[in-house]
Parts: C-alpha cells; sequence; structure tokens
C-alpha cells in the first residue's frame, strides 16, 4: 500500500511538473511572438514644426533708493498737486505756511507714505524664501494738513534710477535654459497697462525645489509706480522652433533624451535636445527634423531593438 501512494505522489508530482513546463514554454512563445509582432508592427508618428513658448505669472515687490522729506517748521501744508511727478532741482514741491520746500536734485516726488520707506531695502528681501512682508499701497498726505516740525511730507526717488524688483517664479526647463545664458541674461516680461514685451534685466537667481528667486532691472519707471511696491506680470520666454513629440516616444539612456528615427527599413537611436512641456508631451529643439518619423512607444521598442537594427513596416 505504501509502495502504491508513493507511486501516486511521484506521479502527481511528474503531472504538476509537466503542467508548469508547459505552461513557462507557453509563455515564452507567447513573449518572443508578441516581441516579434511588437518589432514589425510598431506605431510611429511624423513629427512636425513647431513653436514653443511658455508664459507664467509673476508677481513681486519693487525697490527703489528713496528719502523722506520732512517739514522744517510748523504749519498748514499744501501741494501744487497731489501726484506723484518727476521734479527739476529748486522746484517748489510744497509749502508750510507760504514758505516753499523745493528738490535738492532731480527726482520724483510723492506726496504720501506706506510706512515702509527706510525699512523696505535689498538687504532684509533678498537672502532667504520668507514670503514677502506684508505692505499697504502709500495714502497720499491731504492738502492743508497741519504738520509738526520733523514730520514727513513726501518722499523723493532720486532720478535717474532703475527700478529693481523682487519675485517667486516657478522654475520651468523653458526658463531655466534661458537663464542660463551667461552674457545677456535676461527674461521677457509683459505687463496688462503695456501690453507690449519688455526685456527685464537679470541680476541674480537663486533655487528651492521647484521655486526660483530673481533679482530683476525693470526696463521702465514710471512715476505712477511708486502708488504702490506691488509688481504683477507675465513672464514670456523666448519663441523656440522645434518639434513636439507624446513623451512616450522619447527613452532615457545614460541621462540623455533618445528617439528611435525610422528610415526605411531600419531605426537609429538619435540623441535630442529639449525638455517635458507638460504631463504628456515633450518638446525637442534639437536631433530631429520636421517630416522625421519616429516610433511612438520607444519604451517597449528599447527592450527588443537595438541601434540600427532593422525593423518590417507595412
Amino acid at each position: 500500500m505504501k509502495t502504491k501512494k508513493r507511486q501516486g505522489l511521484f506521479q502527481r508530482l511528474v503531472y504538476y511538473a509537466v503542467l508548469l513546463f508547459i505552461f513557462m514554454m507557453g509563455y515564452r512563445i507567447y513573449k518572443l511572438w508578441y516581441e516579434n509582432y511588437t518589432l514589425s508592427n510598431p506605431h510611429l508618428i511624423e513629427v512636425i514644426s513647431t513653436d514653443y513658448s511658455e508664459e507664467q505669472p509673476l508677481k513681486g515687490i519693487l525697490l527703489w533708493d528713496e528719502q523722506l522729506l520732512y517739514a522744517p517748521k510748523n504749519g498748514v501744508l499744501t501741494y501744487p498737486s497731489p501726484r506723484p511727478r518727476i521734479v527739476a532741482k529748486g522746484e517748489l514741491l510744497a509749502a508750510i505756511d507760504g514758505s516753499p520746500i523745493r528738490a535738492p536734485y532731480p527726482a520724483y516726488f510723492f506726496p504720501g507714505l506706506d510706512g515702509q520707506e527706510g525699512n523696505w531695502v535689498y538687504p532684509k528681501l533678498w537672502p532667504d524664501f520668507s514670503p514677502f512682508p506684508e505692505f499697504k499701497n502709500a495714502v497720499l498726505i491731504e492738502n492743508e494738513t497741519y504738520v509738526s516740525r520733523g514730520d514727513p511730507v513726501g518722499k523723493l526717488v532720486p532720478q535717474p534710477q532703475v527700478l529693481r524688483c523682487i519675485a517667486y517664479l516657478d522654475n520651468t526647463p523653458s526658463l531655466e535654459h534661458l537663464l542660463q545664458n551667461k552674457t545677456d541674461p535676461y527674461i521677457r516680461i509683459r505687463t496688462e497697462y503695456e501690453g507690449k514685451d519688455r526685456k527685464a534685466e537679470v541680476v541674480a537667481v537663486k533655487s528651492s525645489g521647484q521655486k526660483l528667486k530673481v533679482y530683476l532691472r525693470l526696463p521702465f519707471f514710471p512715476p505712477t509706480a511708486l502708488r504702490s511696491r506691488l509688481f504683477v506680470a507675465s513672464v514670456i520666454t523666448d519663441i523656440q522652433k522645434g518639434v513636439m513629440v507624446p513623451d512616450t516616444a522619447v527613452i532615457t539612456r545614460e541621462g540623455k533624451n533618445m528617439v528611435f528615427v525610422v528610415q526605411g527599413n531600419s531605426t537609429e537611436l538619435h540623441t535630442v535636445e529639449g525638455f517635458p512641456a507638460d504631463e504628456e508631451n515633450f518638446f525637442i529643439a534639437q536631433g530631429v527634423q520636421p517630416g522625421n518619423r519616429l516610433i511612438l512607444n520607444a519604451d517597449a521598442m528599447n527592450a527588443t531593438l537595438k541601434d540600427k537594427e532593422s525593423i518590417r513596416i507595412w
């Protein structure tokens, strides 16, 4: 009886071993067939020329050199104009009981204050990635206000002077590529009131994760900028010419981006330069030409194709 039980157990083991062998062979045959099918019937795309540019909002703070103007005596304050304006040396800024206060040098004069005068300086605002300090728009000092000696009656912003800006931006590949220009570092900005692109010089950049902090010299400085230290604009990257492809057409080998270019019945692995345009597409600036055909599912082909290996397309 024991011998028969042993024989039955052995037969079952042999049976299951044969089934496992058949399953493994079937899987291997299917895998070889699928790889051959994939190799013989790749999904292709034909690339076309594309212009690429990015736009993102910029919300920053403005910086300028300023000097408070103080009342030389007690009295009633009057202004010839309540608006921020450019003044020449010696021009009348205000009067106290009829006694004139004149501009000591060419400047913008603003008859108002926002409370940040003397505190709003580069060494305090640039070093870290903290949120910007809170601030309010400047409030005009009313005409015929009684002031005491030493009270501030406005501020002077010497001219000529470059208006500066500190802002946070998202670190996109296109923007990073633009900021790598060491000879002429700039970004293109567009303000709502101007409606056109202007170059802003990039003085300094630092990064933290996917955020950039930039220090800019703006190409304009209107007197109305003194009303608020807030600056809002859009950043526009330069238009780049290239091709846009699905990101599945690009693989990475040894730190390089590559694509399979189909030429006739053969493929060539080309190194390309570019960056992810969004979650699904990759912008190629160099490495392929409009009209080239690429293998769409490059990852799958990467496992079966070698450089310049022949494939059949029909």
